[in-house]
């Protein structure tokens, strides 16, 4: 039987955490064009890992909703989720009744709502 020790298990872990940044870090360009931010590769990466870690504490582990997450985190700022203008996405990521992909969908389908009100006002 094949074992894997726990300092391989890390190590593979590791990799794959490096493998998920670096996705992340390339869909950046097409998710926000042109945003100055991007020209910081080394901030960006602390906000992509920064992300990742707070998406953890919420308990969304999915590649998906991973990433999802990120890009609000991106967007909006550490601590969007209790900021008075956004404290509505901190009610649904702590809802503990909602699976994370429901959570995330509901998230940007009221982003998506709420844009969309915006250009036909």
């Amino acid at each position: 039987m094949l074992r894997i020790r726990p300092e391989q298990m890390a190590f593979m872990n590791a990799q794959g955490r490096e493998r998920f940044i670096a996705e992340t870090l390339q869909s950046l360009p097409s998710v926000f064009p042109g945003d100055a931010r991007l020209q910081d590769a080394r901030a960006l990466r602390g906000a992509v890992e920064d992300g990742i870690a707070h998406a953890e504490r919420h308990g969304i582990t999915d590649a998906r909703e991973v990433t999802l997450y990120v890009f609000l985190f991106i967007e909006f700022g550490p601590g969007f989720e209790k900021a008075p203008a956004t404290r509505w996405m901190g009610d649904l990521l702590t809802d503990a009744q909602r699976p994370a992909s429901e959570k995330l969908n509901l998230i940007y389908a009221r982003l998506e709502l709420a844009r969309a009100r915006e250009g036909n006002g």
